[in-house]
């Protein structure tokens, strides 16, 4: 494996620029962190040379590294889906469980911060309610004047406080009654008095105050005696004593002074051996203050969770010697660090001997919870394996329809939408199979129909014959490949044409095979227009156009299915004398266009092949100069419009009286373009067939 590494590697310096780039890239970075590990003496230009080739390199190959994964790591339907699992329910639930642990230690390190400030505001509510005791001791005891009032107070705070020092050290007591002012510390050493400000005009007060250069706090209480007004003052430095008071139990505790913008107000001077010291000259920036508990440190994790919190909490001391009341202009915050299990413990234990029970309920609701995940999870495996399954097989039956082999069927069960998929691709793969034989037959018969219609073409008129005075045009559009209808134009000897115009019953391959036969039995009828067996006086004389119809409806009757029949018109044209002689078998009257009146051409009989032993009649008419015939199939006349309406026989009227001054050819064009403008499309109904003879000078 590693062999190929090597050589994938080598293979990428010599055929990409970009690969040598990286390379050299990588190397000169080794060789400046040699310069720097071994002299301490690389120039920093040279780094940034150095990151300004390397960082393109690196985003290059991570394009192609992306692009690698999607294209061929991704490639897998199995290998989508995982990673789609992963961004779909992984990365959501690390997500919720990363912003919960945020949330766990944000949460737990604001309740630290809250149970130390509850410590502190408990210790300075102490000193007021102390306070109390010694201004209820003042109206009990019965002084005889201010100065003995105040020595029995002194020696109450020394006496009784002297086994408590330690819950308040550092401790100033300031007593005043009318003029006199004792101060002193709990241990009796004299201190400095300590004012009550202008602002404070209740009785009582208990807080944070910056006073004295310092952050301490500070209880007062005012009250009526015998001898005069009692005030009574109780001040305690914020010092690393106090602070381990009131962070026993909990973990380090602090308070952060910062460094204050612009300059402050003046306060007054401190005494020198004051702790935490505030005090700067007047109009100076006040430094960055931190008074940290002494003796407390983090308790021992219980287990890995166990991990270290920090929370703060806002003190916003007063300032105890302004003018009027108002607090300290930079926020002065109180920390607190530390373990979520202890402070779990501490919020546990109001519930006593209960304090079990959450704990337990919140173990037994993780167990179910992760009972269901692996269930859930395995669920998912079982799913993801059946559908990449399904998708494998059809990939491989796709595979074998790509070589051609439509025979390959799947055989899945039906069991859900993805399964019911490979059923249809079987039926898929069985239809086309089927369509292909269907399409291999339909060439087969297209071709052979293409061949059927190039012979039934050279049945038509090749050219039109040249006939003296009279001009000549026919068409023949079929509906499918072949027609169902038939005209001709023959030759007939002299100056004689005939004129054919067929149309046989039904369409496709059987009506043209039928109008084979006809165009076969009438050209057989006679050669040059005569018969062998009319002969008078040895003299072969023309057939009438009647004997002509009668034999071919004999041969059609004998040789074609009873159901087959045609209807047809015949007519021979003689130059010399100008006359039209002509047999309408069953088939539509052509129209004869003379002077300014239209008429029909209907002598004649039934239909030829579907009666025996029927007899025709025949007609003669004399055609002047100017004179048109147009005779036609149904298929001109029948075509039906969007509403189902049909085309008519007046409507080719009039289509014929608008272009009958124009050549034969243009007058069927234009007649053609009527019918299809009527039926609003280029698909004809029927087999379509115009033939037209104009009489010229």
């Amino acid at each position: 494996m590693l062999s190929s590494i090597l050589e994938s590697l080598r293979q990428e310096y010599r055929t990409r620029r970009m690969g040598r780039f990286a390379f050299w890239s990588a190397a000169y970075g080794a060789a400046l962190w040699l310069v720097d590990r071994f002299t301490g003496a690389a120039p920093g230009f040279l780094w940034v040379l150095f990151w300004a080739t390397f960082l393109p390199a690196n985003l290059y190959y991570v394009v192609r590294l992306v692009r690698f994964f999607r294209e061929r790591v991704l490639w897998r339907l199995r290998r989508r889906l995982v990673v789609t699992y992963v961004f779909m329910a992984v990365v959501p639930i690390v997500l919720i469980l990363l912003l919960v642990a945020v949330g766990a230690v944000i949460i737990n390190g604001q309740f630290a911060a809250f149970l130390v400030a509850s410590n502190l505001r408990n210790h300075f509510d102490e000193l007021r309610q102390l306070n109390r005791v010694v201004a209820h001791e003042s109206h009990l005891t019965p002084g005889k004047n201010p100065e003995a009032l105040l020595n029995h107070l002194r020696m109450l705070y020394v006496t009784e406080l002297a086994e408590h020092a330690a819950s308040y050290p550092g401790l100033e007591i300031t007593l005043r009654l009318g003029p006199l002012v004792r101060a002193y510390r709990i241990d009796g050493t004299p201190t400095k008095p300590v004012a009550i400000p202008e602002w404070l005009k209740q009785e009582e007060f208990a807080g944070v105050v910056m006073g004295n250069g310092q952050l301490e706090l500070r209880a007062s209480d005012q009250a009526q005696t015998s001898v005069g007004r009692l005030t009574v003052i109780l001040s305690q430095p914020l010092t690393p004593e106090l602070l381990d008071l009131v962070g026993e139990g909990i973990g380090p505790v602090g308070v952060f002074v910062p460094r204050e913008r612009g300059t402050r107000p003046p306060l007054p001077p401190a005494d020198p051996g004051s702790p935490a010291r505030l005090a700067a000259p007047e109009g100076q920036p006040m430094e960055t203050i931190n008074i940290s508990s002494k003796s407390l440190r983090l308790p021992p994790p219980v287990n890995w969770l166990d991990r270290a919190v920090f929370g703060a909490a806002a003190l916003n001391p007063v300032i105890w010697n302004a003018q009027k009341e108002e607090h300290f202009p930079v926020p002065v915050l109180l920390y607190a660090s530390s373990r979520a299990v202890t402070l779990n413990r501490q919020l546990l234990a109001t519930l006593g001997e209960l304090s079990r029970v959450p704990v337990t309920f919140f173990s037994v609701v993780a167990v179910v919870f992760l009972a269901i995940e692996v269930f859930a999870l395995i669920i998912g495996v079982q799913l993801t394996r059946s559908m990449t399954t399904t998708v494998d097989q059809l990939y491989q039956a796709t595979e074998r329809v790509k070589t051609g082999d439509f025979s390959y069927r799947i055989s899945l069960p039906g069991r859900d939408q993805l399964s019911a998929l490979g059923e249809a691709f079987d039926s898929m793969t069985a239809s086309v199979e089927r369509l292909l034989r269907e399409s291999e037959e339909k060439s087969r018969l297209e071709s052979e129909l293409e061949i059927a219609r190039e012979v039934q073409t050279r049945l038509f008129p090749q050219r039109l014959p040249e006939a003296p005075g009279l001009e000549l045009y026919g068409i023949c559009k079929p509906a499918r490949v072949v027609s169902g209808d038939y005209y001709d134009f023959l030759q007939l000897g002299g100056k004689r044409i005939g004129l054919v115009l067929g149309d046989i019953s039904g369409k496709g391959i059987s009506a043209a095979l039928l109008m084979a036969t006809i165009q076969s039995a009438l050209h057989a009828q006679f050669y040059d227009g005569f018969s062998a067996t009319s002969v008078s006086h040895g003299i072969p004389v023309p057939v009438s156009t009647a004997d002509v119809i009668a034999r071919l409806n004999r041969q059609l009757f004998d040789s074609t299915p009873r159901e087959k029949y045609a209807t047809f018109f015949y007519a021979v044209y003689d130059g010399e004398s100008r006359k039209l002689t002509y047999t309408n078998a069953g088939h539509l009257p052509p129209f004869l266009f003379r002077s300014n009146k239209v008429e029909r051409l209907t002598a004649g009989g039934t239909v030829v092949g579907l009666f025996k032993g029927v007899s025709y009649e025949q007609s003669v008419i004399q055609i002047e100069p100017g004179d048109t015939i147009l005779a036609f199939t149904d298929g001109v006349t029948e075509p039906e419009n969007s509403y189902g309406e049909e085309f008519g026989e007046a409507r080719l009227l009039e289509a014929t009286r608008r272009a009958l001054s124009l050549p034969a050819a243009v007058l069927v064009e234009e007649v053609c373009r009527s019918v299809t403008d009527w039926t609003s499309g280029p698909e004809l109904q029927d087999d379509m067939t115009l033939m037209v003879a104009r009489a010229i000078r």
